[in-house]
């Protein structure tokens, strides 16, 4: 069943005079389920007394009014008592600094960021505090599920970069020997000359060394990912019964981050989902002004990572946002519930609106209560119940439903985050880069799968691959990916491609992996004249945003695409049964600025990157499963859709905030015995056409349709 809740206990509040009611509201409203945070610090207060009172009887009157409970366990709010009972414990920041921990400005009780979890005491005490809440209420008769971990939040308030404790940094030798094998080893990936390992020191700032500072940054995305797996264990061990998953404020590639925070500090979803049930992440759109678009690529990024586990929209925005004393824009209930559908048809399971109630502490107050005092509780609640009638209606088949696997893919590298990141103060340019193609991807309504660098077993399912600002390969990347085009993948790169290792050491054009496998070397660094490139494919002429500079190539074979000055710019070559497509300069980041705002000097150019993308894939012969033929032009860039299976049944969701009525092109034979409309159950008439079938889809007043082919 699809889990829809709200977050409703952040201790001490709600005031318990609300609790009985509020859960009742909640059931009346549709929802079904209600998360509790439970936190270390309140939990207890003094060392080895416990006291659950509260949650225990939040969780009975859940179950009386016919809510599931997940608990959401806040190790990461420390009891007070902490660097008492566990001495020498505090974290400390790159300056050499001991950091004094306080009161989270979102926490009303519990310190932070408390004691180092490398130091064994504090581990210790925090696994026996999980340990204690599990016991008490794995056989709770409505227990959901776990959130091991609430945005894998473990340095805030540390007002430095942490931790460069002695535990910490004796971890990271400890990784860096199991890792390279040994000293030899590592002075001979680094070509350095250690003696010890007390000479490797963890990068301190940006613009050190990119050997170790690379070193560094991954060792604390890997300490981050190896927290939250041991608090997965410490609960899956004695809960094996019910999921436990952990979630970001972000998926994993939109954490490029900036210093005195590290790129990707808090942890990797892939490796999280390697072992976890599923992973999730936050979502707040009204606030942070992301449009629907955005709020899908969020979720796709999580269920890429998932690969078929769970997929939580952990906190979804519930109501207006609070922050101090401005005020922000109310959540319309048709945006929300587009949200909520959104998450569906993009195989989430679990969504948890943050929050139910306004906010009573701090910064965070009179916001964000899904019943809150924005003028629209009555009306979100409203929309609530209906979406909750039509899960139910449709269970079955909504519960059975399974996104389309993309053949497309898109390559994430953290190793190139790290580069970035030591060298800019932040890895935006990346990140960025990464976004501009799943953008364009989703506005030309081609699914899309998220490669991380370390999992390119996912590789088997794609077709064609991008790589924007893929800086860093290693030779077990560059040998999957040459072995992958080699039996018929399309890849396209960006400038260069491979041109550092992970030791952070650049190569010459000549020995990048695309120079091995298509005999493709790059002249150099040129000076972009101006915001955009030329290139011809399929007889379109096309001028696509660029950035930073360009690099032409030696080309020995294949086809010239464009063409600068200095030489060939985009040039394709046939490697095997596949192909390499080299473009000279990077735009993803370029159109990703272009696409987000009317001003930018890259916005002209937008369309013709969304047109070159389009272009690539269906150059591939990539079957695309739907197009959008009304509204036409630009309009058809707003709508979203998304296809997938339930019982051998196409289910199509359509979103269009704009328009009225949608016309999607769809294969032969795909909506044979007809479609009906889930949120209306209109049947809707298929159009046979020379190219499969068309199918008028009315937007509900949500700006929104979901589509099940007839048994």
């Amino acid at each position: 069943m699809i889990h829809l809740g709200a977050q409703y206990y952040r201790a001490p509040f709600p005031n318990r005079r609300y609790w009985r009611d509020d859960m009742l509201r909640m059931a009346d409203a549709g929802l079904n389920t209600v998360q509790l945070w439970v936190l270390w610090g309140w939990c207890e207060p003094s060392p080895d007394n416990f006291r659950f009172d509260d949650y225990d009887e939040l969780v009975s009157l859940a179950g009386e009014a016919g809510l599931g409970v997940v608990l959401s366990t806040i190790a990461e709010l420390q009891p007070y008592w902490i660097h008492q009972q566990v001495p020498g414990s505090e974290m400390i920041d790159h300056m050499g600094n001991v950091v004094i921990s306080s009161n989270r400005g979102e926490g009303h009780f519990g310190l932070t960021p408390g004691g180092c979890t490398d130091h064994p005491g504090v581990w210790e005490r925090m696994a026996g505090f999980m340990e204690e809440v599990v016991v008490r209420y794995r056989e709770a008769p409505n227990l959901v599920g776990w959130d091991a971990w609430n945005e894998l939040r473990w340095n805030v308030n540390a007002d430095g970069q942490v931790c460069h404790c002695p535990y910490t940094v004796n971890r990271f030798h400890s990784w860096l020997d199991a890792t390279y094998g040994g000293l030899e080893g590592l002075n001979a990936a680094w070509n350095t000359r250690y003696t010890g390992w007390e000479q490797v020191l963890p990068g301190k700032f940006p613009r050190s060394p990119y050997t170790t500072t690379m070193a560094w940054e991954n060792f604390l995305t890997w300490r981050a990912t190896e927290l939250g797996l041991a608090r997965y264990d410490v609960i899956k061990s004695l809960d094996p019964d019910h999921p436990v998953t952990v979630h970001g404020g972000a998926p994993t590639v939109l954490y490029g981050m900036r210093f005195p925070e590290t790129s990707l500090n808090r942890g990797n979803d892939w490796f999280f989902a390697d072992e976890m049930d599923g992973i999730g992440c936050s979502s707040f759109p009204t606030w942070f002004h992301f449009s629907d678009a955005d709020l899908a690529m969020r979720i796709e990024c999580v269920r890429s990572a998932a690969r078929g586990k769970k997929v939580w929209l952990s906190e979804l925005q519930g109501g207006r946002a609070a922050h101090g004393f401005a005020v922000h824009d109310p959540v319309q209930p048709a945006n929300q519930q587009r949200w909520v559908w959104t998450g569906i048809g993009s195989g989430a399971d679990t969504i948890l609106f943050w929050c139910w109630r306004d906010e009573v502490f701090g910064s965070e107050s009179a916001g964000f209560g899904l019943i809150g005092a924005d003028g629209l509780a009555e009306p979100r609640l409203a929309a609530m119940r209906k979406t909750a009638s039509v899960l139910k209606q449709w269970e079955t088949e909504i519960e059975a439903y399974r996104p389309l696997l993309p053949t497309v893919g898109v390559y994430f590298s953290p190793q190139s985050y790290y580069l970035y990141w030591n060298q800019d103060n932040h890895a935006e340019l990346p990140q960025n880069a990464l976004l501009g193609y799943t953008r364009a991807l989703l506005r030309n309504q081609i699914p899309y799968t998220i490669i991380e660098e370390e999992h390119l077993e996912s590789l088997e399912e794609i077709d064609v691959l991008f790589m924007p600002r893929s800086l860093v390969i290693d030779a077990e990347q560059a040998e999957a990916l040459a072995a992958w085009v080699q039996d018929g993948g399309t890849l396209i790169a960006e400038s260069e491609c491979g041109a550092f290792g992970r030791n952070g050491l650049y190569r010459y054009p000549e020995d990048r992996f695309l120079a091995d496998i298509a005999g493709l070397a790059e002249l150099g660094r040129r000076t972009l004249a101006g915001n955009s490139v030329s290139v011809n494919i399929d007889g379109l002429q096309l001028n696509l945003p660029a950035s930073q500079w360009i690099t032409p190539c030696q080309a020995p074979e294949g086809t010239v695409l464009g063409s600068s000055a200095d030489g060939p710019l985009f040039v394709e070559v046939p490697v095997g049964e596949g192909r390499v497509i080299l473009c000279g300069a990077y735009m993803g980041d370029a159109y990703f600025e272009g696409s987000s705002r009317a001003d930018s000097v890259y916005a002209p150019y937008a369309a013709d990157f969304e047109r070159f993308i389009s272009a690539l894939v269906r150059r591939a012969e990539v079957p695309l499963m739907v197009q959008v033929v009304e509204p036409g032009g630009a309009a058809a860039r707003e709508v979203h859709v998304r296809v997938g299976y339930s019982l051998g049944r196409p289910m199509v969701f359509v979103f269009s905030e704009h328009a009225d009525l949608v016309t999607l092109q769809l294969p032969e034979g795909m909506l044979q015995a007809g479609v009906t409309e889930l949120l209306s159950g209109a049947s809707l008439p298929v159009q046979q056409t020379d190219d499969g079938q068309r199918v008028q889809v009315p937007m509900s007043e949500w700006g929104m349709a979901v589509l099940l082919g007839k048994a």
